[in-house]
């Protein structure tokens, strides 16, 4: 078998003509692949940036949305061990003397001792009742205090008393309790033995002990008594809830509800660093740096121009609030030429001191209000399905061409290679011919009678 190796019969070195020539071809076409594929990248990476700056946009928006979160009441007490407080923006700003007589508590019953809380009890039938709610458990004649609770406690009835067993000197004994306090959750039992008498001896009326009085709650305001079933006082001041924690009739503490204005201009910048963060990045990705002569990946984009345009429309809109008609600049938000936000401290203090009602209703009116529509638009962007959604979608597609091409392209070299590898080789091979029929006539007249070579 006969060896061959490229380039042999020329002299020349074909697998580097050959890779110089598909490299003139597949060069150019690689760099225009890999600038579309970092193209592509870039722009996935800058509508990701800005979904998430949309997104924390959208956090401060949401304090501004809810009424009661803007039109905040500041609250202090005297003394707050015997009560917390919590208020909605009805609360009117006023001072209140308060006492707590006593606590709400729940009802607890005990029955009768037993020496071994494993041994059984009777045999028979429990009714047991919270309130006007009654639940009956069965009682078998294997059962002890350990099965007589589980079967109280897992009962799918069961309205609201749970049971447990405790041991102390005396012996073991069930404590059912209510789980609600106050005295319209008092608990009841009715014992029913099916043979002998064990079940009314441990939970029959003579045999249970009140442990735990039901009682309500009592306090004083300005001199008012105010009873309630529970720990949670609700109504009794419009606007607040009063949950108490301890009782001392003995002890008063003053408590005193303002308007938390501090709290709301909090809010107020909060919202306009979110919205100054949101168009500082829009810049950045939409921009073109004259230095570094870079464009933003956004550049021109649709997506990024409609949304600026959109932002800016919407803060310099006027809001009808109750038939008075406001916007930002009259609260002390402006805008400057480049579309950021300021704040003039003093007009703003002015305006929340004067109508809260109306700062609150520029940003919480229902659809009209400019966080509600500044949620809107980007909820718009951010929500599956919408605009950046839609985009990406858009990228991944491009995507997936640029990889067809690629592949393509591949095989295409890899077709021009093989060509061009075959092509160089038939032309190495008739130059090796060439050369061989010149040695032989070089040869053959060399041997010609007469011939003086040369020397």
């Amino acid at each position: 078998m006969a060896l061959t190796a490229t380039g042999i019969g020329s002299g020349l070195d074909i697998s580097n003509i050959v890779s110089v020539l598909v490299d003139a071809e597949k060069v150019p076409k690689e760099t225009t692949f890999n600038k579309s594929e970092a193209s592509i990248k870039s722009k996935v990476s800058a509508v990701g940036t800005l979904k998430s700056q949309l997104s924390t946009f959208q956090d401060a928006l949401a304090k501004l949305q809810d009424g009661d979160t803007l039109n905040q009441r500041k609250v202090t007490s005297g003394d707050n061990a015997y009560f917390t407080v919590s208020t909605t923006k009805s609360a009117q700003a006023g001072s209140y003397n308060i006492e707590v007589e006593q606590l709400a508590k729940a009802h607890k019953l005990g029955t009768a001792f037993t020496v071994d809380k494993t041994q059984p009890v009777g045999e028979g039938r429990l009714d047991l009742s919270i309130g006007s709610n009654t639940f009956s458990v069965d009682i078998d004649a294997t059962d002890s205090l350990e099965a007589i609770v589980s079967k109280v406690n897992n009962a799918d009835d069961n309205t609201g008393i749970s049971a447990s067993i405790v041991t102390s000197d005396s012996g073991s004994r069930i404590v059912f309790s209510s789980k609600t306090v106050g005295t319209d959750s008092q608990v009841s039992i009715i014992a029913t033995d099916s043979t002998g008498t064990g079940l009314n001896d441990m939970f029959g009326p003579s045999s249970l002990t009140a442990l735990q009085v039901a009682q309500n709650s009592i306090i004083y305001i300005d001199g008012q008594k105010v009873t309630s079933q529970t720990n949670s006082i609700e109504g009794a001041i419009s606007g607040v809830s009063i949950d108490l924690t301890k009782a001392d009739l003995n002890e008063a503490s003053t408590l005193t509800i303002a308007n938390d204005n501090d709290a709301v201009k909090i809010t107020v910048a909060g919202f306009v660093d979110a919205y100054n963060n949101l168009m500082s990045s829009i810049d950045k990705l939409s921009s073109y740096d004259v230095d570094t002569k870079k464009a933003g990946a956004l550049q021109g984009d649709s997506i990024i121009r409609s949304l600026e345009s959109q932002l800016r429309n919407i803060v310099s809109q006027r809001v009808d609030v109750d038939g008075t008609e406001t916007a930002l600049y009259n609260i002390g938000i402006s805008t400057d030429r480049y579309g950021k936000l300021s704040i003039d401290d003093t007009k703003l203090t002015a305006a929340i001191n004067s109508d809260m009602e109306l700062v609150e209703g520029l940003f919480s009116t229902n659809t009209t209000g400019i966080a509600n529509k500044l949620d809107d638009l980007a909820k718009n962007y951010v929500k599956t399905g919408g605009l950046i959604d839609n985009r990406n979608t858009t990228y991944t597609k491009a995507t997936s061409r640029l990889d067809d091409q690629r592949e393509a392209f591949t095989l295409k070299m890899e077709q021009l290679e093989a060509r061009l590898t075959k092509q160089f080789n038939a032309m190495d091979l008739i130059v090796a011919s060439l050369n061989q029929q010149s040695s032989g006539l070089y040869d053959r007249l060399n041997s010609l009678p007469g011939v003086v070579r040369s020397t």
